[in-house]
């Protein structure tokens, strides 16, 4: 009795395995008639389709299909047959639905990766391969799409998505093409997701690419903007200080954005630390010797903040900003001789020695303004009146007023 009863629950098993195996047909019969009708041109029936996507819903999770490898390799090209017929509207600028697109990409190259996880016999594993380095590159198309609708959620996911392909799809992620992607710049994809993070206000995810996206040179100096405008968009100031610190080597704003920070905050320690610290790392940057500059001109102590504004100069001969507090020293030094006169008892003779040496000053001042001048030609708020007040002290007054000409 008991040996009857066992064979018909065997029996009975036997059956249900071979009614989804059934269903999993049914659906590859769907799918055929469909690329059939695709090859003549004709839209994809999307009746058929969902009467497919039926069948292996039921196959997939009945748990009595037998085939599953099949069943998953089913499933993949049906979402290859919709993602691609959107695709081929997109190239010749029909409308599409991007959505349809999006949704069966994914789900074509989840499936395709479970199927070559069952695939013991490695019967579709060598297609399915094939496949899904293939159509990585349309997870950049997909964030592309997005992007142009504004949906920057959707356009994060899919830049993300190939940047973590690798991970994700495990069966290709030792392939050459995979490891090392020919069609699109790694680090370039990676500005990309940053940027689009930032964009829609995902500023945790600003961080996630990061150090990839700093590795673009093209765009390196906006990730650092971006990555310090959502550490403030977060209000962690202490996590902005000490990015700042990290890119004002080569960041000349972030630089003097960091010092404008100290200054407001009346930090003259940190000034002086961070601009000592940048001078250690390098004497010749020329980002060092501004900042030691900016921290002595904030104690006001002009003279000494001189020669590290003429040696930025030096580094870098077309530095405007250097050029510009250069001369703000000279000037600002030959202003404190002169206030210093009135409060001395001088005879004639040293009067006239301090005349003179403020005049000195201003004359110092005058090549810094005028190298402005020549870079800056087309900004004349920037030198023309601080050429005329050095003319004025001078006593040369053509010159003066020339520079009238420039400030009407």
């Amino acid at each position: 009795m008991n040996k009857y009863v066992l064979s018909i629950a065997l029996l009975v098993a036997s059956t249900g395995a071979f009614a989804q195996n059934r269903l999993v047909k049914k659906a590859q019969g769907l799918l055929n008639l469909t690329r059939t009708e695709m090859e003549k041109r004709q839209p994809i029936d999307l009746a058929k389709i969902s009467e497919a996507q039926t069948y292996l819903d039921q196959a997939l999770k009945s748990g009595e299909t037998k085939d599953m490898a099949l069943a998953w390799n089913t499933q993949g090209e049906l979402h290859q047959l919709v993602f691609t017929e959107e695709l081929n509207k997109a190239a010749v600028q029909q409308p599409f639905d991007t959505v349809s697109f999006s949704k069966h990409l994914y789900g074509c190259l989840d499936a395709f990766e479970k199927c070559n996880k069952l695939d013991e016999k490695q019967e579709y594993l060598q297609k399915n391969k094939e496949n899904l380095m293939k159509f990585r590159m349309f997870l950049m198309y997909d964030g592309q799409f997005w992007s142009q609708n504004q949906k920057l959620e959707e356009a994060y996911k899919a830049y993300d998505a190939w940047l973590k392909f690798p991970e994700k799809y495990s069966s290709v992620a030792n392939e050459p093409s995979v490891q090392n992607d020919t069609v699109f710049d790694r680090n370039q994809v990676a500005y990309y997701a940053c940027l689009t993070a930032y964009q829609g206000k995902m500023y945790d995810k600003v961080t996630e690419h990061l150090d990839e996206a700093l590795n673009y040179e093209a765009e390196a100096k906006t990730v650092r903007q971006l990555h310090l405008a959502s550490l403030l968009e977060k209000g962690d100031t202490a996590q902005w200080v000490d990015a700042s610190k990290k890119y004002a080597v080569a960041d000349e704003v972030v630089a003097q954005n960091l010092l404008a920070y100290y200054t407001e905050n009346k930090d003259n320690a940190s000034a002086l630390e961070f601009s000592n610290s940048l001078l250690a790392a390098d004497p010749n940057n020329k980002i060092a010797n501004y900042s030691k500059g900016v921290v002595l001109f904030g104690q006001e102590k002009f003279e000494e903040a001189l020669p590290f504004f003429v040696k930025s100069t030096e580094i870098d001969p077309e530095f405007t900003d250097a050029y510009y507090n250069a001369g703000v020293c000279c000037c600002n030094a030959g202003y404190g001789i002169n206030e210093a006169i009135g409060k001395k008892k001088l005879t004639k003779v040293q009067y006239d020695k301090e005349i003179e040496k403020v005049k000195s000053w201003y004359k110092k001042a005058e090549p810094f303004f005028l190298k402005l001048k020549e870079l800056e030609s087309g900004s004349p708020e920037r030198w023309a009146s601080r050429l005329k007040t050095v003319y004025y002290i001078t006593g040369e007054k053509a010159k003066e007023a020339e520079m009238d000409t420039y400030l009407k």
